[in-house]
């Protein structure tokens, strides 16, 4: 039975990493189920028992990417860092993940498709923006201390600091008129951004009176 189910674990696994990356490369229409089991194996019985059919395929294909696409942000060290610094950090590998050109395809794919099926949409959010969001919010639970006395709750900052992050840039990565941005130059804007929300957020609160 446990072979069966590593078995099963296995070739799903492969139906849906084939089907993300073809997803990707030519958007929901642009793909067959046909196509999906003859690069990944199985069948289309298959993927309809396992998935309910392609829109379910899509749908955890997009959950996959979105996991998948987090979970470096999910492996910093913040080791030795105050609130400042563990949010550049954070900041930074923020910057990073979601000006990548997987990120910004993905992006594309998600939104695209949600108008049509907002089942994609709520995946996309839940397990990409919402789930970057609440990286913020684990460092900042974690300088508690610092940020006591905030005049709006821990929830909320990490909402103002992800959009003030995701903002622009991405929007000019999404219409395609931004060019490669450096290390340095992301490492820049995040703590311009950074400085700019904990200086407008608590130092004019005095919550963070060493700032």
């Amino acid at each position: 039975m446990e072979g069966k189910r590593s078995r099963a674990a296995i070739r799903n696994g492969r139906l849906q990493k084939v089907a993300a990356s073809l997803f990707l490369k030519h958007g929901y229409d642009g793909v067959s189920l046909d196509r999906i089991v003859q690069l990944a194996g199985g069948s289309k019985s298959t993927v309809y028992t396992e998935f309910g059919g392609k829109c379910g395929l899509f749908i955890r294909s997009i959950e996959d990417l979105c996991r998948q696409a987090n979970e470096s942000l999910a492996q910093i060290d913040y080791t030795g860092l105050d609130l400042k610094q563990s949010l550049t950090k954070l900041a930074f590998h923020i910057l990073k993940l979601i000006t990548s050109r997987r990120s910004v395809e993905l992006h594309r794919l998600a939104i695209g498709e949600a108008a049509t099926c907002p089942e994609v949409g709520e995946a996309w959010y839940i397990h990409g923006p919402a789930r970057t969001a609440s990286f913020i919010r684990d460092v900042l639970e974690q300088h508690s201390q610092e940020i006591e006395h905030a005049p709006i709750p821990v929830e909320r900052i990490a909402t103002i600091l992800h959009d003030a992050l995701t903002g622009d840039i991405l929007y000019r990565h999404l219409a395609g008129i931004s060019r490669h941005e450096t290390d340095p130059e992301l490492q820049r804007l995040a703590s311009t951004v950074v400085d700019s929300v904990l200086g407008a957020l608590l130092v004019d609160h005095g919550a963070l009176s060493k700032y």
